[in-house]
């Protein structure tokens, strides 16, 4: 779904050594040239306490009851599949009491969040609640992420007790703080004229047919089987776990807080490299 590359480097940065295997088989030409993996350095900040909330505090700013466990659906890019459908049927399900004493976070893309889903989600309030972005409304090239943005990405995720989401890097989000993942293994939108994409997504598209697959999340083919996984691993929130590791290990190789340090020592590496070479 990216461009390709267009242009030649004389070094690369890379997450893991799939990337790097994936790398040298689409551009053979780069097995010639340093390749350094570092891990994936956007997820250091889940390592650093400085970000983290207690859970009143989160709870507080989210409209959230602390003393119940939170629901987290994180909604992906609407440019791609419109699976906010998805979110409403649980939100109904949350507000009529069929998932027990549960409250439900409906996190929007943060690129796409332009507040036009509140009307959908206040009719379940207040077990329903929807996070709203500053950026809410504004054109993308105004949009930014502050510190306050970071601490609401990092604690949604650390205090979420199951995430759902369809074919997300969110399920890399709630992996790495060991949370359970719920994925969907269909199009929720009324007439599901997005199954076959889905599907292909979740079990045919190179990058994510191994986490779907993994058993490391677990994949509902409708409704009523998500509210049966979500209502599972609120029980077993154990279960699964892991598989979850292994969906860490696969996609970042590791999730120190240090890989940022490692692609600065890789660039140094790579400069005196380049001095050698020459």
């Amino acid at each position: 779904t990216k461009n390709r590359m267009i242009y030649k480097y004389d070094g690369y940065i890379v997450w893991n050594e799939t990337t790097k295997e994936e790398l040298n088989e689409f551009y053979p030409y780069t097995k010639d040239y340093p390749i350094y993996t570092v891990g994936a350095p956007q997820f250091d900040i889940f390592r650093q306490e400085r970000f983290y909330q207690s859970k009143q505090d989160f709870c507080r700013q989210q409209n959230l009851n602390p003393e119940l466990p939170i629901i987290v659906y994180a909604i992906g890019s609407p440019n791609f599949l419109k699976e906010h459908h998805g979110a409403v049927e649980l939100a109904k399900r949350v507000s009529q009491g069929k998932l027990g004493e549960v409250q439900l976070l409906v996190r929007p893309h943060p690129i796409h969040d332009n507040a036009e889903m509140s009307e959908l989600f206040d009719l379940y309030k207040p077990r329903v609640q929807l996070q709203k972005t500053p950026n809410a409304g504004k054109s993308l090239t105004l949009r930014t992420q502050d510190e306050m943005q970071i601490i609401e990405w990092v604690n949604t995720f650390r205090h979420a007790d199951v995430v759902i989401n369809l074919s997300s890097t969110v399920t890399i989000d709630g992996a790495i703080f060991d949370k359970p993942i719920v994925n969907l293994d269909f199009d929720p939108q009324p007439g599901q004229e997005d199954q076959l994409l889905i599907k292909d997504v979740n079990h045919s598209w190179n990058h994510f047919k191994p986490i779907a697959e993994s058993g490391g999340l677990w994949l509902v083919n409708d409704f009523d089987e998500m509210e049966e996984a979500v209502k599972t691993y609120l029980e077993k929130p154990e279960l699964h776990r892991e598989k979850r590791k292994w969906i860490v290990e696969y996609v970042c190789r590791v999730v120190d807080g240090k890989c940022g340090e490692r692609m600065a020592q890789a660039i140094f590496d790579f400069m005196n490299f380049q001095k050698s070479s020459n």
